[in-house]
């Protein structure tokens, strides 16, 4: 279970700031934690929330801070109301400790604004003998839309104040303190006992007490998408206009959507929604939102030089069959090179990765009724998983098997799940048991696990690989090895097959190494060119196939998991080779997320005898 504790930013942009910890939710039942909270948000991000829920204009007009330096004030309003000086209501008003203003003082603590009344904006609500008394109570702030005298004794008196201006004058001769605890019009607002204020540099706005959660919740999206905006114009500079200003629901296809979605941001792609979850599965308190994660961000493509540890906002808003996985390890593929690189084109920037494995953290009704339940280790595929948290649709997640551990699994949802089609499907039958299959790069991470299941399926398997890893392969089932750097490729695989060739060929290494492969088919083989880890292959002209009647295609994952039913098949059929025995994995090197680029490196350098994982 969540813990009811909150985290929320501190400051008025300041999502990436100091996170209080607030010994319980702020809620219309804890009023000063919620005052607080509120306190934390922008004057002008209140006024957009209040706006979006179509409240009438909530800034109190012409109060402003005394002091500049101390200029931030949160509190729940005690209400003072001022009326014009006449003599019968001087004779009628309560005198000394019982006179309403020092009732008003007493009703007042470290949790309370006192917002005063005026009759006007020069007319004086009091100085430095009355408002001693609210130094002393150690009140949140007085806010007034009439003025204050002794400015340099309150300014001493540590508390903020607001208010139209300064003045030397006496206010009784002009007004008396009359009601406490009234609704009160303050700078044209009305503000009830109990409302909320919050000020700073801008001014001072009034929250209605009822409304206080939700414009809570809304504020703070608001200043989360308004950061993003505000990190990626000074990241890329250009017009505002491309993003600014927003409502609710951005389109998921506009500049703004596409953004949000790099940064784990779904909620203000539709109106606000209520899911109805279990208690089990109870949606964390609005004010975990807030919380930030770490992620490897790229913001321009480029070599590993791009590759950015980041904090960026942690996605929370879930959709119902979709759950926040809290990753442990993420897979380091070459795919995620070519997204680096811009060979494959993203929208930038983007959160970088697309194989994890962790624990839900998160779960919805529909992905309970599944059975996918906070807690359980999963598996999966999606964009955006070199980040400590990733929202998953119950459709891409593999359950772990009981037994194996999340770095092991980690390797099946892309190099798993792409060598048991490679093995299997995309050679479209062209390859029967006993039929000969020349694997390239045998000795990666895919190249170890297609060994094992074509192995598993009955056919002879050549593996190509550099001279140090040809024992490697040897020791995975390679019914021969070829040395690719040092050998002649097409002639060794004729010369193992007897002249014959290879029924299939997976080609995983492209730019040097497609030729060989089209060498060394056999009549009517098939070449699937699966990988650019030397470059992409490069135009080729079906005459070139002529000769032996040749195919070629160039599969993806995803057009082989089309359906859950398709995941399932792959999934279970990869995980049934590990509990047989016929399928080990072997974890290379496990780099910690910080060390994304070094990993790149090494992925690239053509290192690998096994898996490269992250752990985040």
């Amino acid at each position: 279970m969540l813990s009811l504790t909150a985290r929320w930013a501190r400051g008025a942009r300041g999502l990436a700031g100091q996170v209080r910890m607030l010994a319980s939710r702020p809620t219309a039942e804890n009023p000063g934690e919620l005052a607080r909270a509120l306190g934390q948000c922008s004057t002008q991000a209140l006024v957009d929330a209040l706006w979006m829920e179509g409240y009438p204009p909530a800034m109190i007009e012409g109060s402003r801070p005394l002091d500049s330096t101390n200029a931030k004030l949160a509190g729940v309003a005690v209400t003072l109301r001022f009326v014009p000086h006449r003599p019968d209501i001087v004779k009628d008003k309560p005198a000394g400790e019982e006179s309403p203003e020092y009732v008003a003082f007493e009703k007042c603590g470290p949790d309370q604004v006192l917002v005063m009344s005026s009759i006007g904006p020069w007319e004086s609500v009091g100085g430095d003998i009355k408002f001693l008394r609210l130094k002393q109570r150690g009140v949140a702030g007085l806010v007034t839309d009439g003025s204050v005298r002794d400015t340099g004794a309150l300014l001493g008196y540590g508390f903020p104040v607001f208010s139209h201006s300064t003045t030397a004058n006496q206010g009784p001769a002009a007004m008396q303190p009359w009601a406490v605890d009234d609704v009160v019009m303050v700078g044209g607002v009305a503000v009830r006992p109990g409302d909320y204020l919050v000020g700073d540099q801008d001014g001072v706005v009034v929250i209605p007490s009822t409304m206080a959660e939700d414009v809570l919740r809304l504020a703070h999206e608001r200043e989360e998408v308004e950061d993003v905006i505000k990190e990626e114009l000074t990241a890329n500079p250009g017009p505002p206009g491309k993003y600014y200003p927003f409502r609710k629901p951005v389109a998921e296809a506009s500049p703004l959507g596409h953004l949000l979605t790099t940064r784990g941001i779904s909620h203000h792609f539709a109106q606000t929604r209520s899911l109805q979850t279990s208690a089990a599965s109870a949606a964390p308190p609005p004010l975990e939102r807030l919380e930030r994660m770490k992620a490897v961000v790229v913001s321009e493509p480029g070599d590993t030089s791009v590759l950015e540890v980041k904090e960026v906002f942690r996605p929370y808003d879930l959709k119902d069959g979709e759950v926040l996985v809290r990753n442990a390890h993420a897979g380091v593929n070459f795919i995620d090179t070519y997204h680096r690189s811009g060979l494959y084109k993203r929208d930038l920037p983007f959160i970088l990765g697309q194989e994890g494995a962790g624990e839900i953290y998160q779960s919805t009704p529909a992905a309970e009724a599944e059975g996918f339940f906070i807690g359980t280790p999963v598996a999966y595929s999606v964009l955006g998983t070199y980040c400590e948290f990733t929202v998953v649709p119950t459709r891409a997640l593999l359950r772990v098997s009981e037994g194996l551990d999340l770095k092991a699994a980690c390797t099946i949802p892309v190099q798993g799940l792409t060598a048991h089609y490679l093995i299997h499907d995309a050679h479209r039958g062209a390859v029967q048991p006993g039929d000969w299959m020349l694997i390239h790069a045998a000795a990666g991470g895919t190249g170890q696990i297609a060994v094992q299941l074509a192995k598993r399926a009955g056919y002879n398997v050549i593996g190509s690989a550099s001279s140090a890893k040809l024992e490697l392969c040897h020791s995975i089932g390679c019914d021969a090895v070829i040395d690719y750097g040092n050998e002649d490729v097409a002639a060794r695989v004729m010369e193992i097959t007897g002249g014959v060739g290879a029924s299939a060929v997976l080609d995983g290494v492209g730019k040097s190494t497609y030729q060989a492969s089209l060498a060394s088919l056999a009549r009517r083989g098939v070449c699937v060119f699966f990988g650019n880890a030397s470059g992409p292959v490069p135009p080729i002209a079906p005459l070139e196939l002529v000769a032996k009647s040749a195919f070629i295609t160039r599969p993806k994952l995803n057009d082989y998991t089309t359906t859950r039913e398709e995941l399932d098949y792959r999934a279970n059929d990869v995980f049934a080779a590990l509990a047989d025995g016929d399928l080990e994995i072997k974890i290379d090197t496990t780099f910690p997320l910080d060390d994304v680029q070094e990993a790149h490196r090494y992925l690239e350098a053509g290192r690998t005898t096994g898996k490269v994982l992250l752990t985040v």
